[in-house]
């Protein structure tokens, strides 16, 4: 199972879907496609890092995987999109094609453009499927008005799979734990009772850290709760 995060534009929150809602569920490593060597596992969680032209070192690695998660960064779409068509049939390694999307007219644009540039490669309507990201929770029942340019280009071409369920609700957790090397699932099911640390600590950093703890779990919970939604939703046949 090879799932790829794709969008020619920056800012939708692919590394937030590949980290948060995608690697936990999956089990799979990240495979980062950006404009830096390939080195160690950075803060987003890749465990291993391509520049978009290096296509062929890429395929090789991801064939050595029983499932992957690949993080394709804005600057390298056009490279891997040029040379995904080269390789002929090298889009058959990916079961599944996620298009990030926020609210923003141009981010809606791009995400247009990302689905026309797949479809021009023979990808299926059924492994392309957006997911709508960084949505106020009360804008939920004026989903389709708020990405009024991707609902009308599904309407309009039935190209991808435009799901309503698919929505990343915003969560100041995805903020609250950008330091640290965790996943929201790793916050959220974290067995520690920090509850019970407030009550018992006497030192005022010790307390002051469970506090902070016990509100970040609270959110998470309420985080996981949608991606767990959202996760269903977008695997739902593939």
């Amino acid at each position: 199972m090879n799932i790829a995060i794709i969008n020619f534009s920056g800012n939708v929150g692919k590394s937030t879907i590949a980290k948060h809602l995608l690697a936990p569920r999956l089990q799979a490593p990240i495979i980062a496609i950006e404009s830096i060597n390939a080195g160690n596992e950075n803060e987003e969680g890749a465990h291993y890092r391509f520049r978009g032209n290096e296509f062929d070192h890429f395929q090789a690695t991801l064939m050595r995987q029983d499932r992957a998660i690949i993080d394709i960064g804005a600057s390298n779409v056009e490279d891997f999109m040029r040379l995904m068509n080269q390789y002929v049939d090298s889009h058959g390694e990916f079961d599944l094609f996620v298009v990030p999307v926020v609210p923003e007219k141009k981010q809606q644009f791009d995400t247009v453009n990302t689905i026309e540039s797949l479809k021009s490669l023979g990808i299926p309507p059924e492994k392309i499927v957006t997911v709508f990201n960084k949505v106020d929770v009360n804008q939920l029942e004026n989903l389709e008005s708020l990405f009024s340019i991707v609902f009308g280009f599904y309407h309009a071409s039935q190209a991808f799979r435009c799901e309503k369920e698919a929505v990343i609700v915003n969560n100041d957790i995805f903020e609250t734990i950008r330091h640290l090397n965790k996943s929201v699932d790793d916050i959220a099911d974290d067995p520690t009772d920090y509850r019970a640390r407030v009550r018992d600590t006497q030192d005022p950093d010790e307390k002051d850290n469970a506090i902070q703890m016990v509100l970040a779990q609270r959110l998470a919970k309420s985080a996981k709760r949608n991606l767990d939604q959202v996760y269903s939703t977008v695997m739902e046949g593939v």
